[in-house]
């Protein structure tokens, strides 16, 4: 119970369990605020239902004709800019964005903007749509909104080789366009299947440090379990060894 003023205390349950506050992250949920008076002669209980926080970008492409930014790109929230964007912490971020630090990459055509508020003057690089093992890569650096409030992530070109490579600007943060680079989960048949070209490389170690064995464009390998390593994620062989789990290397399943 916490102590809203003088005379007046308040509860907060949600599935009959007390907690400390309402999560504004855990969208759907509902839970049951008490309002009791010091001396308990009076309570009064009202449902609180968490609505979806963040709007998602219908079209990559469309433009926001306010011009003005974001204070350059932060959200003057210096809460807003978390290492851990699940974390119940308050920070309005989606379950979906990709952690501070991460890979990502573009599954459709997108652009590259100089601020938040996507506008076609503003535009510093285009994207294609590509094959999986082309897709653009991106380390994200932080996010930003645009004045209509969809988030945005603030990204360092990763695209080696590229005219675009090094480029520091802002791209779409929505899920239809915009995914992480690396799997966060196994396989359902526990198999993967080699798509890069010049094949993947198992290792001795988790950090992909003591080359054990390749295997080419084409093999199918069974997975024995999924391990993380700083932002990115291994799948471990039944041998102990380890192999990457980018998606630009490796697809789920058997192809």
């Amino acid at each position: 119970m916490t102590k809203l003023s003088d005379g007046v205390n308040v509860t907060i349950q949600l599935n009959g369990k007390t907690v400390n506050a309402v999560d504004t992250n855990n969208a759907g949920a509902v839970y049951d605020v008490t309002y009791t008076t010091g001396n308990n002669a009076a309570s009064k209980t009202v449902k609180v239902t968490v609505g979806q926080r963040g709007n998602i970008p219908s079209n990559n492409n469309s433009n926001n004709n306010n011009s003005t930014t974001n204070n350059n790109g932060n959200s003057g929230n210096s809460a807003w800019n978390p290492s851990n964007p699940s974390n119940p912490n308050g920070t309005g971020l989606p379950n979906y964005a990709a952690v501070k630090g991460s890979a990502v990459y573009a599954t459709k055509g997108i652009y590259m903007y100089r601020s938040a508020n996507f506008k076609k003057s503003q535009r510093m690089a285009t994207y294609p749509k590509a094959k999986r093992v082309n897709r653009p890569m991106f380390v994200v650096l932080g996010y930003d909104k645009s004045n209509g409030g969809a988030l945005r992530y603030k990204v360092r070109d990763v695209n080696h080789g590229k005219k675009t490579a090094g480029k520091v600007g802002y791209i779409t943060a929505n899920p239809k366009y915009v995914v992480n680079v690396y799997y966060k989960t196994m396989p359902k048949s526990h198999k993967i299947t080699v798509i890069n070209k010049k094949g993947i490389h198992a290792y001795k170690n988790v950090n992909l440090t003591g080359r054990a064995k390749t295997f080419k464009k084409g093999t199918h390998v069974t997975v024995k379990s999924f391990e993380k390593h700083n932002l990115t994620t291994r799948y471990k062989l039944s041998n102990g060894t380890y192999i990457t789990a980018n998606k630009k290397l490796v697809i789920q399943g058997n192809y």
